[in-house]
């Protein structure tokens, strides 16, 4: 851990010329990423250490693209030579489901959801164009398999894990024709799935 904490220094003083008054590591989420939160001064940063460095170029290229056209995600400041080290700018610490768990449900948090859903929306039709979807990791587009898989999900960590009475098999039925009709779509849009973790 301490070389990576050396080599985030070192991005710092070359790509930003500042020098940390300290480096935290964040909570470790959902995948092998490591993201820590970079002081300095009255300014924060976060800093991510990936070995996937597919997965790096990938993410940097959406992060630019998305930028470029004016999509509310953290601006990449600089990466490292070998691709394993990124600096974004850092949006802070409060996320939506604080506000839901501050507020309840009330109006206020209500009009935090649409504005959200709005972005989001925006997000999947600007983020579309001209997108080179070449740099797609897994599925260049979002089909039946893919739809299915992500019911699935919803089944297993929702349903199963509430333990709520339901119809299994009707509910694959309806899995089933729900995927169907979706992957029949013509429209072609960026699909962004990643978003329960947005800030």
């Amino acid at each position: 851990m301490e070389s990576i904490i050396e080599a985030i220094q070192q991005l710092c003083q070359q790509a930003l010329q500042l020098t940390p008054d300290r480096i935290e590591k964040l909570p470790q989420s959902g995948s092998d990423r490591i993201y820590f939160r970079v002081y300095s001064a009255a300014n924060t940063y976060i800093a991510t250490y990936n070995i996937n460095t597919r997965e790096t170029a990938t993410f940097v290229y959406f992060s630019q693209h998305f930028k470029k056209a004016e999509l509310p995600v953290p601006a990449i400041l600089a990466v490292n030579d070998t691709n394993t080290i990124y600096l974004q700018e850092d949006l802070g610490t409060e996320s939506l489901l604080n506000k839901l768990e501050a507020n309840g449900h009330g109006e206020y948090v209500y009009q935090l959801f649409q504005q959200s859903l709005k972005e989001l929306a925006r997000m999947q039709v600007l983020g579309h164009q001209d997108l080179d979807y070449n740099w797609c990791l897994t599925a260049k587009e979002f089909g039946k398999q893919a739809i299915l898989s992500d019911l699935l999900y919803f089944k297993y960590y929702f349903l199963d894990t509430l333990q709520y009475p339901y119809d299994k098999q009707a509910l694959i039925d309806e899995f089933e024709l729900l995927s169907d009709q979706l992957s029949d779509s013509h429209f072609n849009y960026f699909m962004f799935r990643d978003f329960q973790s947005m800030k």
